[in-house]
């Protein structure tokens, strides 16, 4: 007669119930012999695979991390307070993350995976969500070139909305997320933009910028230098010896924000640093011939030689002493023209590096679907 419990044995260890694959197969060792029963072969199994089980197990739940398998916890104002798992087409403005695989590097088009860790924005991070909007006006996909003329101008004036004051944080890399074919037909439309420290640097600090926690006078500066920080951050991904019309048509546009941060800042109320502010003016009205020479460049080496002149009339120390006259943060001093002359110069340009004065904060996008 064979025995049921080294039957029941055999099938629950194979259904993962190893403790009781292994409670019946021991009860059925016990047993079979002295009921002179048949199965023992089946016990002796069941209790070797529910003991496998059971013993891989001790090995390996000490190094799982299991919340990564839950959401995260929330409070009323929809901070993060426990660390859960999401993937990055979820994730809102102001949520705190670090990716699974590593950030992608500057030639690189995506996340090798798009699962993410929410953490609370006060524990280091890698990356920190700061805006998503609807894409709006198409039928058919328009392609990843088509979304990216708009979602990188808007990623990077919507930054520099959430931030305030990119200096104050150094180095900032941004990147967006927008659909791919396949998430398009499937109705996704949301573009995610979201910011990080490049390479494996992380963030231990929201770099939401707070209008309430700066005088008037910084708010002042900040909004004055705005225009031509937003049109430094959109430089043509490639130089101008690949595409001169795209280096021109940002020529113009750095002509024109430069003359309108010129007339911000002759407008503010600066009390503590108008003598810095007064040299800046000056400065960056001498720049501005050489901008609209290089709107007119013939050439690749006319229009670099063009931002070479630009660079002369920076501004930069100006920038700074104002910065400190108005107790706001300093980093490295480089000019933010002379970082999109570096690139520019190069023959191999980064997928859509851009800068802000002075960190330079370069855009790329990932092609996940969302």
């Amino acid at each position: 007669m064979l025995s049921a419990l080294a039957v029941t044995s055999l099938v629950t260890s194979l259904l993962c119930l190893a403790p009781l694959g292994l409670a019946f197969g021991c009860v059925a060792l016990w047993r079979i012999p002295r009921r002179r029963q048949r199965g023992k072969g089946l016990a002796v199994a069941g209790v070797s695979v529910s003991g496998g089980i059971l013993l891989l197990a001790a090995f390996v739940v000490p190094f799982v991390n299991f919340h990564v398998w839950t959401p995260a916890a929330r409070n009323d104002s929809g901070e993060v307070t426990k660390p859960g798992w999401a993937t990055i087409r979820s994730i809102g403005a102001g949520d705190c993350f670090t990716p699974r695989n590593r950030l992608p590097e500057h030639d690189a088009s995506q996340l090798r995976d798009g699962r993410v860790e929410l953490i609370s924005c006060d524990k280091s991070h890698r990356g920190e969500a700061y805006a998503s909007f609807s894409l709006s006006g198409h039928g058919d996909y328009p392609g990843v070139d088509s979304i990216s003329a708009i979602a990188r101008p808007r990623c990077a004036r919507l930054f520099m909305d959430y931030a305030l004051d990119p200096m104050a944080f150094g180095p900032l890399q941004t990147y967006y997320i927008h659909p791919d074919e396949d998430g398009w037909d499937a109705g996704g439309r949301t573009v995610v933009c979201w910011v990080g420290r490049p390479g494996n640097a992380e963030l231990d600090a929201s770099v939401r910028g707070n209008a309430s926690d700066l005088s008037s006078a910084q708010l002042a500066f900040l909004s004055a230098m705005k225009p031509l920080n937003t049109a430094g951050t959109l430089r043509p991904a490639k130089g101008p010896q690949q595409e001169l019309a795209e280096a021109t048509a940002w020529a113009d546009r750095m002509a024109q924000a430069q003359e309108e941060t010129i007339r911000l800042l002759k407008d503010a109320e600066l009390p503590s640093a108008e003598a810095p502010a007064n040299q800046l003016v000056t400065e960056l009205e001498a720049g501005l011939p050489s901008w609209r020479q290089a709107i007119e460049a013939s050439d690749a080496d006319t229009f670099l030689s063009r931002l070479r002149a630009v660079d002369q009339h920076s501004g930069e120390q100006y920038v700074r002493r104002i910065r400190s006259l108005l107790h706001l943060p300093l980093s490295a001093p480089e000019p933010a023209q002379a970082l999109a002359l570096s690139d520019m110069g190069s023959s191999r340009a980064s997928l859509a590096n851009s800068c802000y004065s002075p960190p330079c904060l370069p855009l790329e996008r990932d092609r996940s679907s969302a």
